[in-house]
């Protein structure tokens, strides 16, 4: 494997710890119940914006400060409707979207496919690794409850120090624990494009985009459909700048 990168850090909602079904795949199931047609195209178009907004941290800032905690996730629910051409009944719907996610969804929670095993590998080949997540409170408890226990270097919560992807900020503050490793030197692994993608970029780091469902297969920056991929990225050179 190359001795360029010397550090993985990763994601975790999304990533490694993934809900079944996703909260935009939910949507789109929920919406679909209630005679929404939503094409293909629609479906993909909805879970790229659903990426785009949560990587906008001022913007959803701007309309958690709007709005009560309800409001706001009515809001939301009305942009995801938007988003698929759903715009009959818009505000009625909305809310039966928010009342459904807030008493029925209830995803079943697993670890990426592949993802112990990976950092299995990654561990023995002496990378350093690490967890940044836009979560507000400390990652302990997952970590333990997705059996990674004793894998991570350094994990991260947006909330311990006040920045959020895609500010770089949150991944300069990662790297700075380690004496005398750059940015150049490390990999940063995500599911959304607009804040791991564009935030690890714009640290300096390599950014790897874990899409399972082909999002993003036509957009720049690497990306693996399966986490043993990231093996090939690092041994095949793809993980040199």
């Amino acid at each position: 494997m190359t001795t360029h990168i010397k550090a993985v850090f990763f994601d975790l909602d999304g990533t490694l710890r993934i809900p079944s079904p996703g909260p935009t795949a939910a949507f789109v199931h929920f919406a679909r119940s209630l005679d929404i047609e939503i094409p293909p195209a629609a479906e993909r178009r909805v879970k790229v914006w659903a990426h785009q907004y949560w990587g906008h941290e001022t913007q959803v800032k701007q309309d958690m400060d709007q709005y009560d905690i309800d409001e706001f996730w009515i809001n939301y629910s009305k942009q995801l409707l938007e988003k698929v051409d759903a715009r009959q009944d818009l505000m009625t719907r909305a809310v039966m979207v928010r009342q459904w996610f807030d008493t029925e969804y209830k995803p079943q929670v697993e670890l990426a496919p592949g993802s112990k095993s990976l950092l299995t590998t990654l561990r023995e080949n002496g990378y350093i690794l690490g967890l940044i997540s836009n979560r507000l409170n400390p990652l302990h408890e997952d970590v333990t409850q997705l059996g990674l226990d004793g894998f991570f270097d350094v994990t991260l919560a947006a909330g311990e120090i006040g920045y959020w992807k895609p500010d770089p900020q949150i991944f300069w503050h990662t790297i700075s624990r380690f004496e005398g490793l750059h940015a150049g030197e490390c990999m940063y692994v995500g599911d959304n494009y607009f804040a791991d993608g564009r935030g690890a970029a714009a640290a300096g780091m390599l950014p790897v985009i874990y899409d399972p469902e082909g999002l993003y297969s036509e957009w720049d920056y690497p990306h693996i459909q399966h986490m043993t991929e990231l093996l090939a990225l690092l041994s095949n050179g793809n993980g040199h700048r």
